[in-house]
């Protein structure tokens, strides 16, 4: 069953493209020479100094050993030719293996300097894992990297910039492990170049580097989330628009985060009187360069069953941090939730025919993340809960 399924295939493409790259990159015939030449006159010197009273080549692996580390102008000195035919085959390799292996170096040093040139004109696949995919670019997108620096290692862009455009991005970022896709980010082929199903979340900005620059870019944002769920069905994807009409299609694609442009900018301009000073201390909030910045992590083990107002106290405490809110993770639902252990014997029947039909109520269930700002003092703790923190220490 797994031997057939669409990643096995992928894998066997990949695996068989890779053999037709190595094939094509003129590394193939310089190690079959190498591989070959090791073994014929490792076989040969054996057979000529295999009776010998030196004892250095009493079986043919001594005779490959001292082929291989001959070749490989290591030299050990503990087996060598005494007669004369084993000398005259091991003139010969050691000619042969100057030039083999100066051919074999130069050609995976090119092949190295090749793939170089590769990423950074965003020609070449990316071998990643756990890294952030980031789909567009626009003014602001410098400061999604900002935000995203010492919260990841690694960041994939996929866009339509230029090389020279990228390598600019990348000196503007020293701290982030910058990898470049250049292509249109709407296409599978472009995703899966930049390891968007082996990526532990996806971004997407409105892109203004497309055909149609900013007109079209919350529609190519659409297109591409559903190609990103098509790659990777289970994975995080944020993005953001520029119109509040595109976030229902968002939706309906599986995006799970929609940030609208400009959505709090006029509350925070018009905010009179009382609410005078509401954009400096948003952008306090919000700036990834602000020390006081709102953040989420995981609540430390022993505050899980606690109250919120206690959990207030120990992050004020212990962390000088202020407790905002509760992210909640709500978890599908399962048939135990609805039926009892101790139910009686109907509930335990309907529980035993879910089980015999295999039918998981959940199956299709996608976990759902519900946001409490101040929730009530006396709200308890959760397990799967993440803490809303403001300033403090990290």
């Amino acid at each position: 069953m797994n031997g057939s399924s669409p990643a096995a295939k992928r894998r066997r493409r990949a695996f068989l493209r890779s053999i037709a790259r190595l094939g094509r990159s003129g590394i193939a015939l310089p190690l079959a020479l190498l591989v070959g030449a090791t073994v014929a006159f490792g076989l040969l010197v054996w057979l000529a100094e295999r009776g010998r009273d030196s004892g250095f080549f009493t079986s043919v692996w001594d005779g490959l050993w001292w082929a291989l580390v001959t070749i490989a102008t290591v030299g050990y000195g503990d087996k060598y030719p005494v007669g004369a035919a084993g000398k005259i085959a091991a003139s010969f390799l050691m000619l042969f293996g100057i030039v083999i292996t100066a051919v074999v170096s130069g050609t995976a040093a090119s092949l190295f300097v090749e793939r170089r040139i590769r990423e950074g004109k965003g020609l070449q696949d990316l071998r990643l894992k756990g890294h952030i995919v980031l789909c567009g670019w626009n003014a602001q997108a410098d400061g999604v990297l900002d935000a995203l620096e010492g919260e990841v290692a690694a960041v994939a862009l996929v866009n339509a910039l230029a090389p020279e455009a990228f390598e600019a991005i990348k000196a503007r970022h020293p701290e982030l492990d910058l990898s470049f896709v250049r292509g249109d980010h709407t296409q599978e082929a472009a995703l899966r170049k930049a390891a968007l199903d082996r990526a532990s979340a996806c971004i997407f900005i409105p892109d203004d580097t497309g055909p149609d620059g900013e007109a079209g870019a919350d529609e190519r944002t659409i297109l591409s989330a559903l190609a990103a769920r098509a790659v990777a069905p289970e994975l995080p994807l944020r993005a953001g628009i520029q119109k509040a009409s595109s976030e229902q299609h968002l939706r309906r694609a599986g995006v799970d985060e929609v940030v609208l442009h400009g959505e709090f900018t006029g509350f925070l301009l018009a905010a009179p009187g009382a609410g005078a000073g509401l954009p400096s201390a948003a952008r306090e909030l919000l700036s990834a360069a602000s020390p006081k910045r709102l953040r989420a992590e995981d609540f430390p083990a022993p505050l899980v069953g606690k109250s919120f107002a206690e959990a207030s106290a120990w992050f004020l405490a212990n962390r000088r941090a202020v407790l905002a809110g509760v992210l909640s993770v709500e978890k599908p639902v399962s048939l135990d939730d609805i039926l009892s252990n101790d139910s009686g014997a109907i509930d335990a029947f309907i529980k035993r025919k879910f089980e015999e039909a295999a039918i998981d109520i959940g199956e299709g269930q996608k976990p759902g993340n519900r946001s409490a700002l101040a929730p009530d003092p006396s709200y308890l703790i959760g397990p799967s809960d993440r803490a809303f923190l403001i300033g403090g220490e990290a």
